[in-house]
């Protein structure tokens, strides 16, 4: 592909751009580490797609984690190269896990959507930023605490999973220990003021969103709003307020959907795996790869979501490879 757009620095002797890009969250100071270097691979290789790539430089990965939506999915299709990359990577014995932010769709749900794309997964291979929940729960000993949940979190709900009550009711809030953000068609005008009504008086409120996402891919370029959004509007009226609210975040790219996904897979590969040596792919420079940097990961962008080449130069994010598709 060899691309250079205006901004980026000269590119080494012997050296090629493998594509560009950028994320959706361009400039959000909540989005942990930007870091990295150029998209950069050997000249001789000019490889346009992700899989080629990974059969030439697979010996220095040791698990990938895939991002679904925008990656191997679009509008609940799959995309060009899904399933030959997933049949190699299985193939190979490589470990992988697809690593989602979306809340909004259970386990089941998830993999009956990919199942219905053609692309069957066990449950196992799938990581939801839902998951990441129950080990916060955990950790902060809200078992059996009632929670106020906006829009839905799968069904069956990652939150009741966890532990938590949820209640729906805006009046009830009173009685909630916390707030979480979910997503889907709801009426986000009345959970949204009962929160903002509520937090003045209980600052100390925790708000817990698993996608913090502003937005997700659709077809032909389009994207749509997402739990990230809510949580950033809500931010913004509690300051007019004159409360500081900040959210805890639990997705894509902050860490404990990492942290998640690697214990699952050095638990499923009965062995460590090296954060060096894990390959985070996905299409968002602001959630996938800056949090893939963030924990320790090598990171690949692949331009089939909602990042475009000609958004890479204005992008203080940088992936280590970038690719056109999974198979070109």
């Amino acid at each position: 592909m060899g691309l250079r757009s205006g901004g980026l620095a000269p590119l080494p002797e012997g050296f090629v751009s493998v594509g560009n890009s950028v994320s959706h969250a361009e400039g959000n100071p909540s989005v942990p580490g930007a870091g990295g270097g150029s998209a950069r691979v050997p000249a001789a290789d000019s490889i346009r797609g992700l899989l080629p790539w990974l059969r030439r430089q697979g010996s220095s990965v040791e698990a990938v984690l895939l991002d679904v939506d925008g990656v191997l999915t679009l509008s609940h299709r799959a995309l060009p190269g899904s399933r030959a990359l997933v049949e190699w990577l299985r193939r190979e014995g490589m470990p992988f896990v697809l690593l989602t932010n979306d809340g909004s769709n259970s386990a089941a749900e998830k993999l009956a959507d990919l199942r219905a794309a053609g692309l069957p997964f066990e449950p196992w291979e799938l990581i939801s930023s839902g998951h990441a929940l129950a080990a916060v729960v955990a950790e902060r000993g809200w078992a059996g605490a009632a929670f106020f949940r906006m829009g839905l979190l799968g069904e069956p709900c990652y939150a009741e999973a966890a532990g938590l009550r949820v209640i729906t009711d805006p009046e009830r809030i009173g009685c909630c220990r916390g707030i979480l953000i979910g997503e889907r068609p709801y009426d986000w005008e009345s959970a949204v003021a009962a929160a903002l009504n509520h937090l003045p008086a209980y600052p100390d409120t925790p708000v817990v969103v698993p996608n913090p996402d502003i937005f997700f891919p659709l077809a032909e370029g389009r994207v749509h709003p997402a739990s990230g959004a809510i949580a950033a509007f809500l931010q913004l009226l509690c300051r007019a307020r004159g409360v500081e609210v900040e959210p805890l975040y639990l997705g894509k790219p902050f860490r404990p959907i990492f942290a998640h996904a690697q214990r699952a897979l050095e638990s499923r590969f009965g062995r460590a795996i090296a954060r060096e040596r894990m390959l985070m792919v996905g299409d968002s420079l602001s959630g996938d790869i800056a949090g893939g940097h963030a924990y320790g990961c090598r990171t690949a962008l692949v331009l089939t979501g909602v990042t475009r080449a000609a958004q890479l130069a204005r992008s203080k994010v940088r992936p280590d490879v970038v690719f056109e598709g999974l198979a070109v």
